[in-house]
């Protein structure tokens, strides 16, 4: 998995560099070295995550610097990053929760309290998310957040998807 997630940014980032899109070519870099620490993390301190929670991850990477980006459907349809938000904050609650119960090893048996952490930490990292795009809005001068109901829509499905993963979660074993 790691290998084609490797040749999938050495390619895209070929073709962000040769479209001159720079300021995607440095973030899909600065994703793919989280991704990389995220690895050596995960060796050096000796767990390992569920292969289809990592997949679920790479494949939102993937809806985000392919589809997103450089296939501009950000920009082409309403709908598309509303949806991305939704998978996202799925795949990231389910994800992020499978680290931390890893690490921290909690001895916790009540399945109503995982799926409620795990609904809660969805919540909260689509609320991070969408103060990172307003700094990194800020930062580059642009405006890719559209106004207040672009964020607000955000939220809503970052809500929705971190549901459906504590749902899940109350189902499935982690």
């Amino acid at each position: 998995m790691t290998f084609i997630f490797t040749i999938f940014v050495m390619l895209i980032s070929i073709g962000f560099s040769l479209r001159k899109k720079y300021s995607f070519l440095v973030e899909t870099f600065l994703i793919y070295i989280f991704y990389l620490l995220f690895l050596i993390i995960e060796y050096k301190l000796n767990f390992q995550i569920n292969k289809y929670l990592k997949l679920l991850v790479i494949l939102t990477l993937v809806g985000h610097i392919l589809v997103g980006q450089y296939l501009n459907f950000y920009n082409k349809t309403n709908y598309y990053d509303r949806y991305l938000h939704l998978w996202g904050s799925f795949s990231f609650s389910l994800f992020l929760y499978s680290i931390i119960s890893k690490i921290i090893m909690p001895n916790i048996s009540s399945k109503i309290y995982i799926a409620i952490f795990v609904t809660t930490l969805g919540i909260t990292l689509g609320v991070f998310l969408e103060i990172l795009e307003f700094v990194l809005d800020i930062i580059r001068k642009k405006n890719n957040q559209r106004g207040l109901l672009d964020t607000d829509f955000d939220l809503v499905y970052d809500v929705i998807g971190a549901i459906l993963a504590g749902f899940i979660s109350f189902f499935i074993i982690l």
